[in-house]
């Protein structure tokens, strides 16, 4: 039996149990779509195809960043994966800023009122390109082979700070947010360091964070002014990485992580969930879900992880008080992380929300 055929099978069966226990307006897949070191760029397209039809198949919109391992010595993700994106007409992913440093899936869109298309967007949605893998030479056999920088590049920061400050200028005032991004920002490994609470922090913390700049090099604060420029977005309720698969639990970055000398402000940084069975670890397969109340959406956001059996992990409230609040005692095991709950909030309500789903899909092993 071909066992890479048999985990992308079993991936896509997660991913269409999810979708019919969840009613998305929109997907994010969050990095590592395909894994570049175990296919050649010719096919690429057939794996776009694989990772995407779970949601072509019902016409679900979705939105990508690209991982490390969709940038391989065989693997372009600017013509083998972003070039495959575009032609699916429920493919959202952008590239706004990119190049040789920024990366490709560097862009933001913009959430409107379900009541008001004519007026100023209600929620923006950041996606930002933290790059790593190698240097993708199978498509310009003038590009030097090596390791690919693994932090969201300072020209995109750059370009962020810009575009926001253009969009609080048109809109008259600061848009409520959210950010993606693969690999997660080093306040995430300084937290961990200081411990994950279970109780007033829940998810699996089952291996140690591996942030921006640390993958490939030593940990010299790469991600420094990226990190500067998410405390400082005004309106910024929470940003979502990837990349390590035994992780999914989220905290707020508040005073008492400090970082690079940068204090955090209180803005809530989460996992997602290993979604793909080709990527390493034993966890219980499933997608962080992510539900904003458009009549409370600065206040608070809802997350829950839905899981392939069906449960619920780790329902959480990011609001003033998360890190404080204590949830429910759920089981640590990997294996294990239920919290017997068959629905995290009243569907009726689907009209007034945001409703996202978050994937990690990792067709690959990092």
């Amino acid at each position: 039996m071909d066992t890479d055929a048999t985990d992308d099978a079993m991936t896509k069966q997660v991913m269409r149990s999810i979708l019919s226990d969840e009613e998305a307006q929109l997907v994010v897949l969050n990095g590592d779509l395909i894994s570049g070191d175990a296919i050649q760029g010719s096919g690429s397209s057939e794996y776009v195809h694989d990772v995407v039809s779970p949601l072509v198949e019902i016409n679900q919109p979705w939105a990508s960043t690209y991982g490390n391992h969709d940038c391989q010595d065989n693997l372009d993700p600017s013509k083998d994966i972003f070039d495959q994106e575009k032609q699916y007409p429920t493919s959202l992913t952008r590239s706004d800023i990119s190049g040789f440093q920024a990366g490709i899936t560097n862009y933001y869109l913009t959430v409107y009122p379900h009541d008001n298309l004519n007026g100023p967007p209600a929620l923006l949605l950041w996606f930002f390109d933290s790059r790593g893998g190698r240097n993708a030479t199978n498509r310009d056999s003038s590009m030097t082979p090596g390791v690919r920088a693994d932090w969201v590049d300072e020209s995109v920061v750059e370009w962020f700070i810009e575009k926001n400050a253009n969009l609080t200028s048109e809109f008259g005032r600061s848009i409520p947010s959210l950010a993606f991004y693969h690999i997660p920002a080093h306040a995430m490994f300084e937290y961990q360091e200081k411990g994950v609470s279970k109780k007033k922090t829940p998810g699996i913390n089952g291996e140690t964070v591996v942030s921006q700049g640390s993958g490939d090099t030593k940990y010299t604060g790469q991600d420094s002014a990226f990190m500067n420029a998410l405390l400082n977005t005004t309106g910024l309720l929470a940003t979502f990485s990837g990349h390590d698969h035994e992780n999914d639990w989220c905290f707020k970055w508040d005073n008492n992580t400090v970082d690079q000398n940068i204090t955090g402000t209180g803005l809530n940084m989460c996992y997602g969930r290993h979604t793909g069975y080709g990527g390493y670890s034993d966890v219980a397969r499933g997608a962080r879900q992510v539900l904003i109340n458009q009549t409370d959406l600065e206040n608070q956001v809802r997350t829950w992880i839905r899981l392939e059996d069906g449960s619920i992990s780790a329902p959480v409230t990011l609001n003033a008080t998360y890190g404080q609040d204590k949830y429910g005692m759920t089981f640590s095991d990997k294996r294990i992380q239920f919290s017997g709950a068959t629905s995290a909030y009243d569907p009726s309500y689907l009209l007034f929300y945001i409703w996202a789903s978050f994937w990690v899909l990792a067709f690959c092993r990092r």
